[in-house]
C-alpha cells in the first residue's frame, strides 16, 4: 500500500511539474506575440511589418475590420482598434464601446496627446503616420454613423466620451 501511495504522488508531482512547464512555455509564447503587436485585447510592443509609402487614399482600408496602432514611439505601445473611411480619410476612435475607461485613461491616448507620431498597421503594412484629433461636429455624427454602419455589434455607444482622430500623413522634417 505505501509503494502505491508513493507512486501516485510521484504521479501528481510528475503531472504538476507538467503543467508548470507547458503554463511556463505558452506565457513565454504569450510574451513574444505581445512583444511583436496586440492580441485581441491586450496591448502589446513594436509593430512588425513592412513599412510602405503613404497611400493615395484609404478607402482600401474601409472593409478592413481591425487595425493596430502603435503609439509612444521611444517606448512602443500597440492596440488594435476598428477602421472608418469617410471621404477617402481614414479615421479611429476611443470608447465607442461601454467600458470603465474614459480615453484619457487609456495608455494609447495619453501617448497620442504627448505625441501624434505613430505607426498603423493595415493588412500587415506599416505607415508612418501622425493623429489629429477631429474638432468639427459635423464630421464626428457623420464618423459615427459609419461607425454604426460597419459595426453593427457596437450594443452601446459612449459617443459623447468618443475621441476621433484622422490619421494623416506625417510632417517632413525640413532639410537645411
Amino acid at each position: 500500500m505505501t509503494t502505491k501511495g508513493l507512486v501516485l504522488t510521484e504521479t501528481s508531482s510528475v503531472q504538476h511539474r507538467g503543467w508548470n512547464i507547458r503554463g511556463i512555455a505558452t506565457l513565454f509564447v504569450l510574451a513574444l506575440c505581445v512583444a511583436c503587436g496586440p492580441i485581441g485585447p491586450f496591448s502589446g510592443g513594436h509593430l512588425s511589418g513592412d513599412e510602405a509609402g503613404w497611400p493615395a487614399d484609404w478607402n482600401s482600408a474601409a472593409d478592413v475590420t481591425e487595425i493596430q496602432l502603435e503609439t509612444g514611439l521611444e517606448d512602443p505601445h500597440s492596440v488594435n482598434l476598428w477602421i472608418v473611411v469617410v471621404d477617402d480619410e481614414a479615421y479611429i476612435a476611443t470608447s465607442l464601446l461601454i467600458g470603465s475607461e474614459v480615453p484619457e485613461e487609456r495608455e494609447w491616448v495619453r501617448n497620442v496627446d504627448a505625441d501624434p507620431r505613430v505607426r498603423v498597421r493595415v493588412d500587415g503594412i506599416i505607415y508612418l503616420a501622425r493623429l489629429e484629433t477631429v474638432e468639427d461636429l459635423a464630421l464626428k455624427v457623420r464618423i459615427l454613423e459609419v461607425y454604426q454602419s460597419k459595426y453593427p455589434e457596437m450594443d452601446e455607444l459612449r459617443g459623447n466620451a468618443a475621441r476621433f482622430y484622422k490619421i494623416v500623413k506625417p510632417a517632413v522634417a525640413a532639410t537645411t
